[in-house]
């Protein structure tokens, strides 16, 4: 009988326990899982904090799927050293998990965000799980002013989420010129702010917060350029801290996320990474990449799967992100930055409320940003996942008419 443990409980690890249970059905499939919940989604969490989902909706699994599947899971548990020579595992819990191939899609959690005035209080928000969604509510729910940090996809849905609610009024600060400032350029920065401000959030760009006092019951925050903010709690988002301490103590290779090839495997033998953890070959730019997508995710849960099983199945995708944008919409599709010889061309109106860039490298469409109605995102996923060169001018691509 082969042994597969998994360490974390995302999309990644369930999706890998799920689909080797249908490949391997007489093998034992353990995960350990940091959190106290079974898997939920993590794309709902933002629809969850805006009162548009109940939490049974944001679950995806019960503890049943997992006793029906024949899944052992142990919850609010961490693999936290892998001994190779013996193929085990062990935990903070003190148990010990031998496998034939592992997994480690330990994911990770935001970058602390700590000032000595905040600190030990309920006034400090991050968001990533759902508990962290929960305390959300609850908290900014009785606020009459939130500060948001962070011009990241976590800080647009923090940023978005609470204002939604009504209950607080919403400033959002962050250190660049815009919002996502390494995939939109200055037209499409201009465009969320427009629909941010319409949704009564207050802009603050290129600056950051300097220092913290209590004053009155809430808080003074100075900002580097000079600015008084007054807020009663602050909710941020500054980017994640992967969990890589089972992976340290094993001797995989580690270039910001575990390094992998296009089958997920990492340099040691049996032991595998996906999801946000895994800096992976990948077969669209023909490069190691690093993708912090629930698809992606998804994605690679399945692949691994196989290759853990035997197979010899390499990942391809294009990967996506897609969200609203206040009371719009937008999605990320493919490679927007971070390779050589990128071009791109656009098309943009303020009034008319879209904005469309696409991607291109040599003669291959590889990427796009789409704000407003997302017409034609599958056709040009499509063109993006075939890799042939491109049939029509560039600037054809950019009309969902002519796809």
């Amino acid at each position: 009988m082969k042994r597969y443990v998994i360490l974390g409980n995302g999309v990644a690890g369930q999706t890998c326990a799920e689909e080797l249970r249908k490949l391997d059905a007489s093998s034992a499939v353990t995960i350990l899982a940091a959190e106290p919940h079974p898997l939920y989604s993590r794309v709902a969490l933002p629809g969850f904090v805006r009162g548009q989902l109940s939490e049974d909706k944001v679950m995806l699994r019960k503890i049943a799927d997992y006793e029906k599947h024949g899944i052992n899971i142990h919850f609010e548990t961490r693999g936290e050293r892998i001994v190779v020579a013996e193929k085990v595992v062990h935990s903070n819990q003190g148990q010990s998990f031998h496998y034939d191939a592992l997994l480690i899609a330990t994911g990770g959690r935001p970058k602390a965000a700590t000032w000595d005035s905040l600190a030990g209080t309920p006034d400090i928000l991050s968001f990533q799980t759902l508990d962290d969604a929960k305390r959300i509510i609850e908290r900014t729910d009785r606020a009459k002013s939130v500060l948001v940090l962070g011009g990241s996809f976590i800080g647009y849905e923090l940023a978005e989420g609470i204002a939604f609610r009504k209950k607080a009024k919403v400033t959002w600060m962050m250190r660049g010129p815009r919002f996502l400032r390494a995939v939109l350029d200055d037209e499409a920065g201009e465009l969320c702010r427009r629909l941010g401000e319409k949704a009564g959030v207050t802009f603050v760009f290129s600056d950051n917060l300097q220092a913290i006092s209590r004053l009155n019951g809430h808080y003074v925050g100075l900002t580097e350029k000079g600015s008084r903010i007054e807020f009663d709690c602050l909710a941020y988002g500054l980017g994640l801290d992967y969990y890589l301490a089972p992976a340290r103590t094993c001797g995989v290779e580690i270039r910001g996320g575990i390094v992998t090839d296009e089958h997920m495997r990492t340099n040691v033998p049996d032991i595998y990474a996906a999801g946000d953890i895994a800096f992976f070959y990948d077969l669209m730019i023909e490069r190691h990449h690093q993708i912090g997508t629930w698809d992606n995710a998804l994605g690679h849960g399945r692949a691994v799967a196989k290759n853990m099983a035997g197979h010899d199945e390499p990942y391809f995708d294009v990967p996506t992100y897609t969200t609203t944008m206040f009371g719009s919409s937008m999605a990320v599709l493919g490679i927007t930055e971070g390779i050589p010889g990128l071009e791109s061309i656009r098309d943009f109106s303020y009034e008319k409320g879209y904005y469309r860039r696409l991607f291109f490298c040599q003669d291959r469409l590889v990427g796009a940003v789409l704000i407003g109605p997302p017409k034609g995102r599958k056709k040009l996923i499509d063109v993006m996942r075939s890799r042939r060169p491109i049939d029509k001018t560039r600037e054809a691509y950019l009309d969902p008419a002519s796809l």
